[in-house]
């Protein structure tokens, strides 16, 4: 269940007609109209645990879109929160044209190169899933060049003192 507050900014998207579709590259990565997704800065606003199952409800959304079978508990899941806030626009769309399914997939192809090509430069990177939504963390070490050079370096000195 959401929180009463998150339920106060969710009910407050209401669905306009001539609501503009975007992409979200982070944290959704996928298509999303104007009039059903609060700005990030309201978004931040609400608990950690609403915003988590806000992000699997899009998930949700999208498997639904593409006909996919949902398990029973995310059913139940999504019945939930559909009753709790009946009236936000994200409700209205259950189906999509066939352009925005493309512009779905085209989003999560994308931000899936634009995250391989900067977790390809990390030293380490961890993935983690739960309730269809994923976290990542990468951590750079900013300072391996400097040791690498500094290395580098001494190696070269230690060998031009045995030449």
């Amino acid at each position: 269940m959401l929180s009463e507050n998150t339920v106060t900014r969710l009910a407050a998207l209401t669905h306009r007609a001539d609501a503009k579709r975007g992409v979200c590259w982070l944290p959704l990565a996928g298509i999303v109209w104007d009039d059903e997704f609060p700005s990030l800065r309201e978004l931040f606003a609400v608990p950690e645990e609403d915003r988590k199952q806000i992000f699997r409800l899009f998930t949700l959304r999208v498997a639904r879109w593409r006909k996919e079978s949902l398990a029973e508990d995310d059913l139940g899941f999504w019945e939930e929160l559909r009753a709790q806030v009946p009236e936000w626009a994200f409700f209205q769309r259950q189906t999509v044209t066939a352009e925005d399914l493309q512009a779905q997939n085209d989003a999560e192809k994308e931000t899936a190169d634009g995250l391989k090509a900067l977790f390809d430069d990390a030293d380490e990177v961890t993935i983690t899933e739960e309730d269809g939504v994923q976290s990542f963390s990468a951590t750079f070490d900013l300072k391996k060049d400097e040791r690498a050079k500094t290395k580098a370096s001494l190696l070269k000195r230690i060998l031009d003192r045995w030449r």
